[in-house]
């Protein structure tokens, strides 16, 4: 398995310090952060060595669209697996062994939190509505289709065409890749909020999630 350890960040400055040493604790695998337009530029100068680097995106272009620019590199770079984790803190990288030693041919490995406090109640509510709608789309159980930590296979995301830039985009790779051949596991995390304000818009999301699947139903 060849592993590669994606992190888009997004004015994360005050996390990415911890969160670097804490994964560097439990992993040598090249660790890769994608800027998204942060303001200041995030700087990792002082981690510089082989298995970190640091990609940009000049503005602001989403969630979704640094996941993509990740994925585009371990296609590239011929990688097996793509671990995913937020890089606000909200993923605990101290369970990163958990989605690391899982067995290889897991197509999907799937982060599921629970949903309870200290999980925001407008959360709970969109997370168990968009979980059951795909899993139900999908004949597959996904228990947390919102959460962010997750192991990919490349093989099955690869030949894929995405449109979504935003954090719909993780709602929309499970609706394109996931076909009833394909091995899903659901993983328990931990669930782990600070206060920060959060970067999802209750509104426009769910509208847009709306369009996502009315895409989906008439592709």
């Amino acid at each position: 398995m060849k592993l590669l350890i994606l992190i888009p960040c997004y004015n994360t400055h005050k996390y990415l310090n911890d969160l670097i040493l804490l994964l560097k604790s439990q992993t040598h695998n090249k660790i890769m952060i994608v800027d998204d337009g942060s303001s200041p530029s995030i700087n990792i100068e002082k981690f510089e060595e082989n298995n970190l680097i640091l990609m940009r995106n000049n503005i602001n272009r989403g969630k979704g669209y640094s996941l993509k620019v990740g994925f585009k590199y371990a296609i590239k770079n011929n990688y097996t697996h793509v671990i995913t984790l937020d890089g606000d803190m909200q993923h605990d990288p101290m369970e990163i062994n958990k989605f690391i030693d899982a067995n290889q041919n897991i197509d999907f490995l799937l982060g599921s939190r629970k949903f309870s406090k200290p999980m925001p109640f407008s959360r709970i509510i969109s997370n168990t509505i968009t979980s059951k709608i795909i899993s139900i789309f999908k004949s597959k159980l996904i228990k947390d289709s919102q959460c962010g930590y997750r192991r990919y296979r490349v093989d099955a995301i690869k030949d894929f065409l995405f449109l979504e830039n935003g954090y719909l985009f993780e709602s929309e790779i499970l609706l394109n890749c996931i076909n009833k051949n394909m091995k899903i596991h659901n993983i328990n995390i931990r669930v782990i909020y600070d206060g920060s304000p959060s970067h999802i818009n209750k509104l426009s999301d769910s509208i847009g999630f709306i369009r996502l699947i009315m895409r989906y139903i008439f592709a």
